[in-house]
């Protein structure tokens, strides 16, 4: 029941940001602009998008190397494939996927590659940041006036709902406390928190295991070429359509920090919508059209979207043949 209210959640914020960008579009109008875009340009931009991937499977394959798990960066990469292709059926879904596969591949245990992946996830964050904090600098003026006039609207909770919420959350975790405490013997001799204490340390492990990287070095140069092939692949596609082809690398660099705030907002289909939303915006901002923004911002998505649920789907079909075959083997 929590899992389908918050799936409905995150498709009623995708549902509204959808509507609200396309409520008043004049579709044949967007069809004609999404066909005369140039699919030579978007055609590199996917290319360094999908080589980014592949570098990220690479980068993932020296974790899973610290943790003595010799992982190939073909099996790596069909993993992460069948990750994003999960994001755009199942929100979020695409970290556990990704995981299952490597352990029908490799046999590697779930919670110690989805320990990597959370490592990932933080240095990934620690550098989104970084670079986001640079395009800050480079245009504060312009990006402090978007913040000003876009995400203005700050919905507070009462006082007196937030001191309520606060007491109740120390109530319970006062009586969890206490509980635990009187049961604790038999909860720590019992099955479950055996089998919760063998995840929670396999977790770690793969939380910990950038401490044991050979070459950290090469961890943090490939760290860096993935976030730049994520904004070439957004510059390249700028190229597509003649109402963006004028901006240039720093203005792309804007587009990119703007647009990341809807990738990493919940909605469906890995930003269905919110992203459509804050790229469209942070090309007015340039002086492009709304029309020619959303439809830069279809392209795009919509590009990426086929592209990878396509070959995320082949990667499924290449992992279950692998699996197959290990079992015909062991047989």
């Amino acid at each position: 029941m929590k899992k389908f209210s918050q799936y409905g959640l995150i498709l009623l914020v995708g549902g509204f940001f959808l509507y609200f960008v396309f409520r008043d579009t004049h579709w044949n109008e967007l069809f004609e602009k999404m066909s005369g875009a140039n699919f030579n340009w978007l055609a590199i931009g996917v290319f360094i998008s999908l080589l980014s991937h592949w570098i990220r499977a690479y980068r993932a394959t020296l974790l899973y190397e610290a943790m003595h798990y010799k992982i190939n960066t073909t099996n790596s990469f069909y993993a992460v494939l069948i990750g994003y292709m999960m994001n755009y059926i199942i929100p979020r879904a695409g970290e556990v996927s990704r995981c299952a596969a490597l352990s029908k591949t490799d046999s590697m245990p779930v919670e110690k590659s989805l320990g990597s992946v959370v490592t990932e996830r933080i240095v990934d964050m620690a550098l989104l940041l970084l670079i986001l904090g640079s395009i800050f600098l480079l245009k504060f003026d312009l990006l402090s006036s978007f913040i000003n006039d876009t995400l203005a609207n700050n919905a507070n909770a009462s006082a007196t709902q937030t001191l309520n919420w606060k007491y109740l959350v120390l109530i319970c975790i006062g009586i969890g406390s206490v509980i635990l405490f009187i049961f604790r013997k038999k909860l720590t001799n019992s099955k479950i928190y055996l089998k919760l204490l063998g995840l929670i340390q396999g977790f770690r492990d793969g939380l910990l295991s950038i401490r044991h990287v050979k070459n950290p070095l090469l961890f943090v140069l490939l760290s860096i070429l993935i976030w730049l092939g994520y904004i070439l692949m957004m510059y390249f596609c700028l190229f597509a359509l003649e109402s963006t082809a004028s901006l240039g690398f720093i203005d792309c660099l804007v587009v990119f920090a703007i647009g990341t705030i809807g990738v990493v907002l919940p909605a469906p289909g890995a930003g269905a919508g919110t992203y459509h939303f804050f790229v469209m915006q942070s090309l007015l901002l340039f002086g492009v059209a709304k029309e020619d923004g959303i439809a830069y911002a279809t392209l795009v998505h919509g590009l990426q979207m086929i592209v990878l649920l396509i070959i995320g789907a082949i990667a499924s079909l290449l992992v279950m043949a692998q699996q197959k075959q290990k079992s015909n083997e062991q047989a």
